[in-house]
């Protein structure tokens, strides 16, 4: 039996993720900046929030490791049974309850969400940094005029600055930023009837919404939407979940938020996309941070 080829496409939103957002017909309406302003197309959850490669880590000779790729992939299988429980609780208008076990699997789980995405994929080892780490290892091993010419060429340079940000990916959460997930509880945000989230290219969002915003940093609350009628977000007491029901005008809020920040965004219903799509850019300090864990 012929050896399976190793993935190439790599999702940085989960497929199983992305068909809780897909219309009746199986579709998913999406728009990207590069787009006229309500240019918005229809494709499938196989072809959104991917790219090629993305968490390959391509070694001297061009061969290509996608442990990492795998590795996400087993955190997805689990992550879409505790989802789909979690939903078919929420959805009956139940309030879930969760072991320790299962709050340690959601810290990890979110916290690998995030940090996968390309949009965070920049906040690892910049230029600037990447020219520090190169001048310490020259010190410290003595670099010979041939290694200084290797680190030269551009192409073998931006291999290990490459390399460097993906297998950062595989790290997990500092222990104070564990810590402070197990501090807070869970909110969950109910999407009101005939009325969706929409999904963008970093899974993360914060927006000044209801009553918890007014003890939050900044007056904001983290979102992330899990599907076109439920939402994740951090709660102030530790496991505990709180289930709020959002007004129409709360939900525009926290779309045009997630939209804001988003150089594509995706969801079930093409006009909700267009009239999205009017937003402008603006990238949010907290990719740069882990500001919305506290949130």
């Amino acid at each position: 039996m012929a050896k399976a080829r190793p993935p190439r496409r790599h999702h940085y939103i989960p497929r199983m993720i992305l068909r809780n957002f897909t219309d009746d017909n199986g579709g998913l309406h999406f728009w990207r900046r590069a787009f006229a302003i309500g240019a918005v197309k229809v494709t499938t959850p196989d072809n959104l929030f991917v790219e090629d490669d993305l968490y390959t880590v391509v070694g001297e000779q061009g061969e290509r490791d996608v442990s990492l790729e795998y590795g996400f992939s087993r955190l997805e299988s689990a992550g879409a049974v505790f989802l789909s429980q979690l939903l078919g609780i929420v959805r009956a208008g139940k309030r879930p309850t969760m072991g320790d076990d299962v709050w340690e699997f959601l810290h990890h789980f979110r916290y690998y969400s995030d940090k996968r995405s390309p949009a965070w994929h920049s906040r690892f080892l910049s230029n600037d940094e990447f020219a520090a780490v190169l001048e310490e290892a020259e010190i410290r091993h003595r670099w010979t005029d041939a290694d200084r010419d290797c680190i030269a060429d551009p192409e073998h340079a931006d291999r290990i600055k490459r390399n460097s940000r993906i297998v950062a990916q595989a790290s997990g959460p500092p222990e104070e930023l564990l810590l402070e997930m197990r501090r807070r509880g869970l909110a969950v945000y109910m999407a009101p009837q005939n009325a969706a989230f929409v999904l963008g290219d970093h899974p993360t969002a914060m927006a000044t919404v209801g009553p918890a915003a007014e003890d939050a940093p900044d007056g904001q609350i983290s979102f992330t939407p899990i599907a076109s009628d439920v939402a994740l977000g951090y709660h102030s007491q530790a496991k505990l979940v709180h289930v709020e029901r959002l007004t129409r005008q709360q939900l525009r809020t926290m779309n045009e938020a997630m939209t804001r920040q988003s150089m594509m965004i995706a969801g079930r219903s093409r006009d909700l996309i267009a009239s999205l799509s009017r937003i402008g850019y603006e990238t949010p300090n907290y990719f740069t941070t882990s500001e919305y864990l506290s949130g």
